[in-house]
């Protein structure tokens, strides 16, 4: 495999499992609180999220090709490294601490709810009103999620945007499709699963693109 396929497959599958991680949990509490938010304010706030993140990849994109090829090579890696180590630890969680990934969101579901009812002082009115304020709490779990797969996919979106983009739409594609059956099908996917696979695969390209950094710098292609 040549340089060039490792980099459309690692841009596919990165902005894949970023997105499918990422936004399971977006997609999980938009279901789970539609009936006691709203269907105007639920989407609006995924909808404003989502346009933010897209705005967020393509600024911090933008950054990693403004650095030398060395750096970008560096900088990509470290990111994914990263976040390798987020999904290790979220295997480790999840696998051997025995934690419950449905607990989780069920905790973040109350939250979320908890938080839109504050301003209606215990009163909760029959029908929740469309309202930016009423969109607030899943806004800034999209957000929240959003940013952190905009910066696995800027990092892989440095060196191949088309597969980056067409790695995102296909995994937003697969969670709608998931999510219009039933959410409960996200919630049965073994957590640690997912989060094993992600670090494993986030790890090993992860590294393929800083042994490209250390080899550029002993071979003094420095791409300045």
């Amino acid at each position: 495999m040549d340089g060039v396929t490792i980099v459309v497959v690692a841009s596919f599958l990165l902005a894949f499992k970023a997105v499918l991680l990422e936004g399971s949990e977006v997609a999980i509490l938009s279901v789970a609180t539609v009936r006691q938010l709203g269907k105007n304010n639920v989407l609006f706030g995924v909808a404003f999220g989502g346009a933010a993140s897209v705005i967020t990849f393509l600024a911090i994109r933008q950054v990693f090709l403004l650095l030398p090829t060395l750096l970008i090579d560096f900088a990509t890696g470290a990111v994914i490294l990263y976040f390798s180590f987020r999904f290790w630890r979220g295997f480790k969680r999840y696998y051997f601490g025995r934690k419950s990934f449905r607990d989780k969101m069920k905790k973040m579901e109350d939250e979320v709810v908890e938080k839109d009812m504050e301003h209606y002082k215990g009163e909760r009115p029959g029908v929740i009103p469309f309202s930016p304020l009423n969109s607030l709490p899943v806004l800034t779990i999209t957000l929240t999620e959003g940013f952190e797969a905009s910066l696995v996919l800027a990092a892989a979106g440095a060196f191949n945007l088309e597969w980056t983009i067409i790695g995102a739409l296909v995994s937003i594609v697969l969670l709608i499709s998931i999510s219009a059956v039933s959410y409960e099908y996200l919630l049965r996917i073994p957590r640690w699963g997912l989060d094993l696979l992600a670090g494993s695969v986030l790890l090993a390209f992860g590294s393929f693109f800083v042994l490209s950094g250390v080899l550029g710098v002993l071979t003094g292609n420095l791409g300045l």
